[in-house]
């Protein structure tokens, strides 16, 4: 497709204007009332919370131009002519046959200030809406966006802006008809009326554009009685004659020049507001100062609570140490307990069987018993390969005996003896075994 061909069925409206000079707000402005400005679209940062409206093709075409000759990407310079390579304007005229897709389109891109000739030459039926903003807000805005650009040269915002603001004039003085220009406080007024003289003058067909899109918070101004503008009408009275000159050619919703703040600016000397900066300066010293001190006392606070911890977390350690050896002493003291508790109920049974005339068989199987109680498998088996010994019952009985003997001791005790652990056990297993051999023995003898 031929750019030239589809800019001649479509109205083309190119927005330009020094960084910072409201050509975000106007864009989107624009883009509600009907302007199609780009599907692939800059997002939004700490600058343009809201985004910048910007169509990345033609920024990213700008940035390589700028990078072809050597200038910062970001635009920032005073290079008066900057040229394109012929690459470049291939490229372009692709960039336009992509984003030709409606009636009435067009784009935002601070750097196309620096290639207004050059787009007034490829789109000979483009129309350009050129903004601008007084100078001491678009410094002040740049300053707080923190740029390196300006740390150590701060004054050469100022010279930027002079820079792009005089192209714009230079491209106005020769391009007129197809420009419109404007200052974005007024568009801010007057929006409505801003996209019906741009619909009067390029015979466009925008429609009324949103009336929620401005956010007085997020575009601040410098008041001209303080010494912010009165420290640039000082070095840079260029600036302020340059600003005059736009207000000049601009369009006025009113069609009368106001030009009171000129004088309100030279109604606040600079020796007043450098005095003014300087008691300014000492004061926030002063509150930093005092946020400082309650800093360091804040400081001194946590230190004395993360000692107070510490301490606390010792003597619960300590404590913990103390409790850790009272359970071990009431532990063994537990085991001794058990221990003579144990020798008291042998000697009990001992008496029993002595009295009943019981032999030492009965005693050995309570050992065992009381053995299992406390959980010594082995010397249960003790007393039990021991009790083999004394009664002459088959291997077999044997078994039998040992099982209702531990029945009964534990009902004794009030409790219920768990006969799938006990005959699960590796020491009883083990001493089936050796009941089996002697059963094998016991059946031979008989024989």
């Amino acid at each position: 497709m031929n750019p030239s061909k589809t800019t001649a069925k479509s109205s083309v409206l190119v927005i330009a204007g020094m960084h910072r000079s409201g050509s975000s707000l106007t864009t989107s402005l624009l883009q509600s009332a009907g302007l199609h400005i780009g599907r692939n679209l800059l997002g939004s940062n700490r600058g343009n919370d809201k985004g910048h409206f910007e169509n990345v093709d033609f920024l990213k075409l700008h940035e390589a131009i700028l990078r072809s000759q050597g200038i910062s990407h970001e635009g920032w310079t005073l290079q008066e002519n900057i040229s394109v390579e012929e690459q470049f304007v291939a490229q372009a005229k692709e960039i336009v046959t992509k984003n030709a897709v409606s009636s009435i389109w067009g784009w935002k891109e601070p750097r196309t200030t620096l290639f207004l000739e050059f787009w007034a030459d490829l789109l000979p039926e483009a129309n350009f809406l050129l903004i601008y903003r007084n100078p001491w807000d678009v410094v002040d805005s740049l300053y707080r966006r923190s740029d390196q650009t300006f740390q150590q040269e701060p004054e050469l915002a100022v010279k930027f802006w002079l820079h792009y603001n005089q192209k714009i004039i230079n491209f106005y003085n020769y391009f007129s008809r197809r420009c419109l220009l404007a200052n974005i406080q007024e568009i801010i007024q007057y929006s409505a009326q801003y996209v019906d003289v741009i619909n009067e003058k390029f015979a466009s067909k925008l429609l009324k554009p949103a009336s929620n899109i401005y956010d007085p918070s997020a575009f601040t101004t410098q008041d001209l009685e303080g010494n912010r503008p009165s420290l640039i009408e000082h070095y840079f009275p260029e600036a302020i004659e340059m600003y005059q000159e736009l207000e000049a050619r601009a369009w006025q919703p009113n069609e009368l020049m106001d030009l009171s703040w000129r004088d309100k600016i030279k109604s606040s000397p600079y020796r007043v507001s450098a005095f003014q900066d300087w008691k300014n300066l000492k004061q926030a010293e002063a509150k930093n100062q005092v946020v400082t001190d309650e800093l360091k006392e804040v400081k001194l606070q946590l230190a004395q609570t993360q000692d107070e911890l510490q301490k606390t977390r010792l003597e619960l350690e300590q404590r913990y140490s103390q409790l850790h050896q009272v359970q071990e002493e009431l532990e063994q003291f537990q085991l001794q307990f058990k221990q003579v508790q144990g020798e008291a109920e042998k000697a009990r049974f001992q008496q029993t069987i002595a009295y009943q005339g019981d032999d030492k068989h009965e005693l050995l199987v309570w050992s065992a018993w009381q053995a299992y109680q406390n959980k010594d498998e082995a010397g249960m088996a003790k007393y039990l390969q021991q009790s083999l010994k004394h009664k002459p019952f088959s291997p077999t009985e044997t078994v039998l005996k040992w099982i209702e003997s531990f029945t009964r001791f534990s009902a004794e005790q009030g409790e219920q003896l768990d006969t799938h652990s006990l005959v699960n056990s590796e020491e009883w297993q083990q001493l089936m075994r050796r009941c089996m051999m002697r059963n094998l023995a016991f059946s031979r003898n008989g024989k």
